[in-house]
């Protein structure tokens, strides 16, 4: 009877630790908007963009900082997410942040803020990577 027991309450304790994620407030401290999408690739010296927007947005949680990515296939940007404005977050870890949008959850990426991720839109990067890049604006 107990090896019964103990599979069962494995499985309870931790469906309680994945829903004690706790809902933090973020102040929203800036919006970077890129609305032409990422470089998908380069015609000689001249960047195509591959026209799926995107949106840069650093957060503020207590004394952490997030950078976190929305992306958005057809540009739509929450009205409540506006700089300055409180935000409603959950981080469950593994480079994912949700943030609240009314009664939904959005899911975002953590990206770091570096500006070295960028790509300057006037000539083609020496170096070559996979996938699609991000432009310096």
């Amino acid at each position: 009877m107990k090896r019964v027991w103990a599979p069962i309450l494995l499985v309870l304790f931790s469906a309680l630790l994945v829903s004690a994620e706790e809902t933090q407030s973020a102040k929203l401290l800036s919006v970077k908007a890129y609305d032409h999408g990422r470089i998908a690739f380069w015609e000689g010296r001249v960047p195509v963009y591959d026209g799926y927007p995107f949106f840069d947005l650093t957060l503020a949680v207590g004394q952490k900082k997030y950078v976190v990515r929305h992306e958005s296939l057809t540009g739509y940007f929450p009205s409540r997410w506006k700089v300055g404005s409180e935000i409603k977050i959950r981080v469950p870890g593994k480079g994912r942040v949700y943030l609240s949008n009314g009664d939904q959850e959005v899911l975002t990426e953590i990206v770091r803020g570096a500006s070295a991720e960028c790509v300057p839109a006037s000539s083609p990067p020496i170096t070559i990577s996979a996938g699609p890049q991000v432009p310096c604006e």
